[in-house]
């Protein structure tokens, strides 16, 4: 059977996850898919279509909602949706959950994995997470990953896998999706540290920075995903709260080590 996770991973977190379940799935042969490189796929083409992202202030970031929106209406393709988070997974599972399905998708399955944070004033704190997943939530993910592989045998076999109403969104503050942009604030550049290497913009996932030689970020377009500040090699982007701290622009040894297992 084939497989398809469409994921969008900011510091390398979810990715680093959805090649997990790829990897330890047997009964299906998951292709990854990240949204922000790879264009536009063809999801009615696999047996099980995956969506994949991050919490970002509560729900899924603004870049999933777009390539969802994009996507044409499916006729009950099945499909599951899985985040991580680092500080609280808040309404993003619930979230892509409806977000998915308002595509035509058949949901069968959801998980929230927490991981290491990646939001800088979080980590400068101390929150940083840095040994998650605990054992008892990696024994979730891992129960996970075995839900997905017993619904591909189950659909190979011709069966329909029950529609399953996934994530609780009771009770949690509805974050506009501008709130992160908010809370990073305008952005700078030390123009002693920037090479003019280009790395932010090829990296920013919503195309809001421009070299002049050096960055000129646009505000109005800027999700805050932190994904410049993050992957910048010298240090040279930052903002009123932060600067030259707490960059985590790949997932951290440990991490790799509990789901390379």
């Amino acid at each position: 059977m084939s497989g398809l996770i469409c994921y969008y991973s900011g510091s390398g977190n979810t990715k680093l996850a959805c090649e997990a379940i790829a990897a330890r799935t047997n009964a299906i042969d998951f292709e990854l898919f990240d949204i922000v490189c790879n264009g536009m796929p063809e999801p009615d083409e696999y047996h099980l279509v995956g969506f994949a992202a991050w919490a970002d202030f509560l729900d899924p970031p603004q870049r999933m909602r777009a390539f969802l929106e994009s996507l044409p209406r499916q006729s009950h393709v099945p499909a599951f949706v899985f985040n991580t988070f680092g500080s609280f997974s808040g309404k993003t599972l619930a979230t892509l959950d409806r977000w998915v399905r308002a595509r035509g998708f058949h949901v069968v399955a959801g998980h929230s994995l927490h991981t290491p944070e990646n939001y800088p004033p979080m980590i400068n704190r101390g929150l940083g997470f840095k040994d998650s997943p605990n054992k008892k939530e990696l024994a979730a993910f891992e129960a996970f990953i075995a839900q997905l592989d017993g619904l591909a045998k189950s659909l190979a076999a011709g069966e329909t896998a029950p529609v399953r109403q996934i994530g609780l969104s009771r009770f949690m503050p509805a974050f506009s999706r501008t709130h992160s942009r908010k809370s990073m604030g305008e952005k700078f550049v030390d123009e002693n540290a920037c090479t003019e290497c280009g790395v932010c913009r090829d990296r920013c996932p919503y195309g809001t920075i421009e070299l002049s030689p050096k960055p000129i970020f646009n505000q109005a377009k800027c999700y805050g995903c932190w994904a410049c500040y993050h992957h910048c090699p010298t240090q040279a982007i930052f903002t009123k709260k932060i600067k030259e701290v707490a960059q985590y622009a790949h997932p951290n040894d440990l991490l790799r080590k509990k789901l390379s297992g």
